[in-house]
């Protein structure tokens, strides 16, 4: 099968859609003819893909670049990677739908289908509810067009299948975007200067209005107040180190920073407890809870609306979850958690196997082509 993906980043540009396709596309070509075309004129080699700088975003109408990216060979499928705010300046470019219609009618032989990473932010203020109004219409459109729409959590799947009727409606979930080093945690913590009976929570990624670093105080705060004598630590890694700090105060803080993604793993590996809460539950499309999952780090997470139904049927297996609103639960968990090392180990262990059984890149691209032929056939 020939595949092309489409998105406007690759790494080294810090992107966490574009580093999913860069993993996305090095695992399809192991049993597939793949190519990425993209707006990037630098981007780190991806083994077995051929890259090429096919559009631009500077002008929202260059997108239809693709079009000529084309011409010169007309792959079995398209794949747009699709972010509203990646295409266009507030989520919006009437020329993405309108470049795929023309792509429809010039290549009819070449299948399209779009993967919504996200659908539009929520409307918290009056800015995000306007922009809402035509990131659906042009969401709507794309759905229209398509072949086949793919979405990263599986309420989205149920939401947009009446949006959707004529055509398939997919769940395809994110993988980590972080390579697997699998040091021993004493080395890892040798390196940081962590001594070994220090317990670390961990926090990684950016702090957004999803991310609930209240839910982290409280429960740090509470990991802290149960240690008595004993040492902990909050590891935060990513860029917001000053946000953070500023939400834990009295809580010793380690700030790594923004890391490279095999320093990341080595941070992982030095924790005991990973905490990602979000507004609307934890889903699968939160990267960082896959990492975490990856790593095999005991995780407490919270569950809501967006909560898929293979994180619920897991929760209290490989993680924990405590209702989004429910505060003294998600703190009662954690605290369970640091109290009791075997139930923490078990739990860790559980997270590496589920993440190795539907999380992996293997995985994701297996059901990525086995839907394609489906649509196919």
């Amino acid at each position: 099968m020939n595949i092309h993906l489409v998105f406007p980043k690759l790494p080294p540009a810090h992107d966490a859609i574009g580093d999913h396709t860069g993993h996305l596309a090095t695992t399809l070509a192991q049993t597939c003819r793949v190519s990425v075309l993209t707006t990037e004129d630098t981007y780190d080699p991806l083994p077995g893909v051929s890259v090429r700088t096919a559009f631009s975003i500077k002008q929202r109408r260059e997108v239809r670049g693709i079009l000529d990216a084309l011409e010169a060979e007309q792959p079995d499928w398209l794949l747009l990677q699709y972010n509203a705010f990646s295409y266009g300046l507030w989520g919006l470019n009437l020329h993405l739908p309108a470049m795929l219609r023309t792509l429809k009618q010039k290549y009819p032989k070449v299948r399209c289908a779009v993967m919504a990473h996200e659908t539009w932010p929520p409307s918290i203020n009056a800015r995000l509810m306007i922009m809402s109004t035509w990131q659906r219409w042009q969401l709507w459109q794309l759905g229209h067009t398509a072949d086949l729409m793919f979405f990263s959590i599986e309420p989205w799947v149920k939401k947009f299948q009446k949006w959707f009727p004529q055509i398939p409606v997919r769940h395809l979930p994110v993988g980590s975007n972080m390579p697997y080093v699998g040091i021993e945690r004493q080395e890892a913590r040798s390196a940081l200067g962590i001594a070994d009976h220090t317990f670390v929570i961990g926090v990684f990624g950016k702090v957004h209005h999803s991310r609930m670093l209240s839910h982290v105080k409280a429960a740090a705060q509470a990991v802290h107040h149960e240690c008595k004598n004993e040492s902990m630590q909050v590891l935060y890694i990513g860029p917001h180190g000053k946000e953070v700090a500023k939400s834990l105060p009295g809580i010793p803080l380690l700030d790594a920073g923004r890391l490279e993604p095999e320093s990341v793993s080595r941070h992982f590996a030095a924790m005991d407890l990973y905490l990602s809460p979000f507004t609307r539950g934890v889903s699968t499309r939160r990267g960082s809870f896959m990492t975490a999952l990856q790593h095999g780090i005991a995780t407490v997470s919270t569950q809501g609306i967006h909560t898929d139904a293979i994180l619920k049927q897991h929760n209290g297996k490989a993680f924990l979850l405590a209702d989004e609103q429910d505060l003294n639960h998600f703190c009662q968990q954690v605290v369970e958690l640091y109290s009791d090392n075997q139930r923490r180990q078990e739990i860790a262990k559980a997270a590496r196997r589920l993440y190795q059984t539907a999380f992996a890149w293997e995985v994701i691209a297996s059901q990525l082509v086995a839907t394609l032929e489906e649509v196919n056939s």
